[in-house]
């Protein structure tokens, strides 16, 4: 049963996949024709601040270069000589060092 004042039409099972047309909204016509590449361009990056856009270039690819690199750090260290223990130690070192330092970075922000 459905609660009142709920606007679903009822499903009929003998209807055999007829649906009629009067029970559903009619769409509306889009508010904003896209005309080209620079309306696309518009419509994904007309919120990005422009002033700000260096800044996000930057730590975009500095993460994105980060984030590749950190997985092989251990064959890295493994190619240097060090033993199973000793990668273990420097990799787990850069998560434990941003999870102590992350409230006093965080309030620091917040000043």
């Amino acid at each position: 049963m459905q609660p009142q004042g709920v606007a679903r039409p009822m499903v009929d099972p003998e209807a055999m996949g007829e649906v009629d047309p009067n029970l559903y909204p009619q769409a509306k016509e889009a508010t904003h024709k896209i005309r080209g590449k620079s309306d696309i361009l518009e419509m994904l990056c007309g919120s990005v601040d422009q002033e700000l856009l260096p800044v996000k270039t930057f730590y975009f690819f500095f993460y994105a270069a980060f984030g590749s690199l950190f997985p092989l750090m251990g064959v890295y260290f493994k190619q240097m000589g060090m033993n199973p223990g000793q990668c273990g130690l420097l990799i787990g070192t850069r998560p434990f060092v941003e999870f102590l330092s992350a409230p006093f970075w965080g309030s620091y922000a917040d000043r």
